[in-house]
């Protein structure tokens, strides 16, 4: 609370501990999702953590990773929670060290963000109550971890940035600098959107030092991108877009939680705020430059594709940056207060249903995990998964065969691996399945080349390959829909008699097909 508001110079002991007792217990709020389950149950974070893990231990005698895989670190985006997570894990257990990553990730995004206001907005402090909303966003859900974390990273660079617009000086310049570098080696749509943030505030502000100083910051990360990175010029496949009816049906997801109810319950009380902190206010002030803002934001988000090359749901990752842009709109004055009983109710309700929900996973995802242990280490295993028209929050199992190399050493063929971009690189050319990226196979299966690549399958819902698969493989573990074959190898053939008469035995072997892996 500012001191205009409290009418105190300085705050009293027990004021200190009462706010450090609030923080306390907001962070553990926050926390709780995260290590009340062995397994969080998000999308793609298995397989962040497995292609950390594998990059961290490539050398490491007891893996066949460096057989397999390769690093090639770089100037590139997307290489910071690789990197962060790799050293934790020297200190922590691998699926610890990933833990620490999102805790990080769900702590900072709220601070930041309440960091940004307070240079945005100063003295409207109990608005950032309101960011606590933010903490388990669809990012969180969906295991993003890398932009997930830029998130923080680009509203600690927006306030660094809007404290050098009003007092300049060579360190505060270089210290944001740094920070939007740092936001390019996280995510480079992080970096991206604070560009955008950057360049329509300061059109509202025609100082021309200003923009030259602004454009400056973006220099040595420019330069990462170009010299190195140019990851936009790599991807074979040009933009695709959803309609005007999709984007306006999936702007819900700026707050998507597990109960629709709670969501419409959410929505309602971010409006509440908006409008009852503005009638008969006579504190209240539209700040029109963060209107402009938060009015190009969202039609940024209208007029981003979908995907791009290798990245999917683009688009989306503008609903979490207006979300937090629309509270820098206002200024409520006292009356803020007031709301934040509201805030904090509505965020331990949705918090309360994620814990629910992650519990509610946990019997499910530990038959899966028990699979695990029944391979020898080094396993070469085929994920065959199959997902129905689900919510992608509600597809955990997608990735998460991928603890199997972390726990295992399994090599499987699905590491996320995109060049220029990501610093994982699958050298081992195996047989796979182009319907494993959209969760549904309308391809023929070759279940020789499966035989001959792979030691075990680990199918998931796909009862359709059953005949195919029991063809070359045993059933060895059964969990709900999971199936976990060993394959059986063909034994070599003896070697030919020797011939009498005629040509000589040739000795050339034909080439095997080459095996393409599809990302």
């Amino acid at each position: 609370m500012s001191e205009s508001l409290t009418g105190q110079t300085s705050p009293s002991p027990r004021r200190k501990l009462l706010k450090a007792l609030l923080f306390f217990l907001l962070a553990a709020a926050i926390l709780l999702p995260i290590w009340i389950v062995h397994y969080p149950p998000l999308l793609d974070f298995p397989n962040h953590l497995a292609s950390s893990f594998v990059l961290a231990h490539l050398h490491d005698p007891a893996y066949d990773f460096g057989r397999e895989y390769s690093g090639h670190w770089g100037l590139n985006p997307y290489i910071t929670t690789d990197f962060v997570t790799g050293q934790l894990g020297r200190v922590f257990p691998p699926l610890v060290a990933g833990k620490l990553v999102l805790s990080l990730g769900a702590l900072g995004l709220p601070l930041a963000a309440w960091f940004f206001l307070r240079q945005a907005n100063p003295g409207e402090d109990a608005v950032a109550f309101w960011f606590l909303l933010a903490a388990h966003n669809i990012f969180f859900r969906f295991g993003f971890v890398g932009f997930y974390w830029s998130l923080s990273l680009m509203f600690i660079s927006l306030g660094l940035w809007l404290r050098l617009l009003k007092s300049p000086g060579v360190i505060r310049w270089l210290g944001v600098c740094l920070a939007l570098t740092a936001t390019f080696f996280t995510h480079i749509m992080g970096l991206v959107f604070v560009a955008l943030i950057m360049g329509i505030y300061s059109l509202t502000r025609p100082r021309v030092r200003e923009w030259l100083l602004t454009a400056a910051l973006f220099v040595p990360a420019g330069l990462c991108y170009f010299l190195t990175s140019r990851v936009m010029e790599r991807q074979q496949d040009g933009p695709s877009f959803r309609t005007a009816i999709e984007k306006l049906s999936i702007f819900r997801l700026a707050l998507h939680g597990d109960a629709p109810w709670l969501d419409i319950i959410s929505a309602l009380a971010v409006i509440a705020l908006f409008y009852f902190g503005w009638r008969g206010n006579r504190e209240f002030q539209w700040q029109w430059r963060w209107i402009v803002v938060a009015g190009f934001v969202l039609v940024t988000y209208l007029a981003l594709p979908v995907g791009y090359g290798s990245g999917w749901d683009v688009d989306i990752r503008a609903l979490p940056i207006f979300f937090t842009m629309i509270f820098a709109t206002m200024r409520l004055g006292r009356r803020g207060w007031l709301f934040v009983p509201l805030a904090l109710l509505v965020f331990t309700a949705r918090t309360v249903s994620l814990t629910q929900h992650f519990r509610a996973m946990e019997p499910e995802l530990t038959g899966l995990a028990r699979s695990f242990s029944l391979t020898p280490p080094n396993a070469r295993v085929l994920p065959i998964v199959e997902g129905n028209d689900e919510d992608p929050m509600d597809q955990p199992y997608a990735h998460f065969w991928a603890y199997g190399t972390v726990e295992r050493g399994w090599f499987a063929p699905y590491l996320f691996q995109i060049p220029g971009l990501l610093p994982l690189q699958i050298d081992l050319e195996t047989y796979t399945l182009d319907g494993f990226w959209e969760l549904a196979y309308d391809e023929k299966i070759d279940y020789e080349a499966m035989r001959a690549d792979y030691d075990y399958v680990w199918a998931y819902d796909v009862s359709q390959f059953d005949e195919g698969l029991k063809r070359i493989a045993e059933v060895i573990y059964a969990s709900d829909k999971l199936k976990l074959y060993r394959i059986r190898k063909q034994p070599s053939p003896p070697p030919a008699a020797p011939q009498r008469k005629g040509k000589p035995l040739s000795r050339h072997t034909p080439l095997n097909t080459r095996r393409i892996n599809p990302h």
